[in-house]
């Protein structure tokens, strides 16, 4: 180990923290590469990809990642220029229908994609195993920071797991209990009802069958609920990738 950090002895090394200074945009919908063609930048990126550009003439670092599930994009820039960005792109959008989108939209969104919220779809001992995650670790690689936890407790049995269910609408509140028969299971932690997808779709956590199952119906507000795999919306990622 010594002799891996030796390189890094003597540098001057400063941090700045610019988060007050930074301001983001999120630019999202099947017309959002239209829009930035017209504020002067040509959409190159690939999904997950990110750079840096003018957009209506302001510098943005720009990110192409999606939490709503549509095209989208990032736009990182000075605080102090979020106002004449924000004007240009409605203004170069208007006759595309363009709207400003609030948290309630952004919410009901992504969990039409199964996107998780940290700290409400998760707890204190949240584990990839336990919210269905262990796509996100490679345990081949040599180590990470939490690499022996996560090796340690996959030894563990699985007693519960954060689970998607699908039900007719109207939607329970979150944090109703979710009920197999008298028994208690869990209970939900994020829930909407989906107009595109006609129904209510939620996560919720829920104690794991010994032979390692989820139930195959379960009851939450008294009405039956079903098991419905992730991503509610749009399985294959296509628009988010268009």
């Amino acid at each position: 180990m010594g002799a891996r950090l030796g390189r890094y002895v003597g540098l001057d090394v400063r941090l700045l923290n610019q988060t007050l200074a930074l301001g983001a945009i999120n630019v999202t919908g099947p017309l959002a590469n239209e829009l930035l063609r017209r504020a002067g930048w040509e959409p190159t990126l690939k999904y997950m990809e990110h750079g840096r550009a003018e957009v209506a003439g302001v510098p943005c670092h720009i990110y192409r990642l999606s939490f709503t599930g549509e095209l989208s994009y990032e736009l990182h820039h000075p605080s102090g220029q979020g106002v004449a960005l924000w004007r240009a792109l409605l203004e170069l959008g208007r006759d595309l229908g363009i709207r400003p989108h609030g948290l309630k939209a952004l919410l009901q969104l992504r969990l039409e994609k199964g996107h998780i919220l940290v700290g409400q779809d998760t707890d204190f001992d949240s584990t990839p195993r336990r919210i269905a995650h262990e796509w996100a670790v490679r345990l081949d690689k040599p180590d990470f920071v939490g690499k022996q936890a996560i090796l340690r407790t996959n030894k563990l049995p699985l007693n519960r797991q954060l689970s998607s269910w699908e039900m007719a609408a109207p939607a329970p509140i979150e944090g109703a209990t979710i009920w197999r028969g008298d028994e208690y299971l869990g209970y939900v932690t994020s829930c909407t009802f989906s107009p595109v997808l006609g129904k209510v779709v939620l996560l919720g956590w829920v104690a794991v069958q010994p032979d390692g199952s989820l139930p195959e119906v379960v009851t939450i507000d008294g009405r039956p609920a079903t098991p419905s795999p992730t991503p509610f919306y749009d399985p294959q990622g296509e628009r988010t990738r268009a």
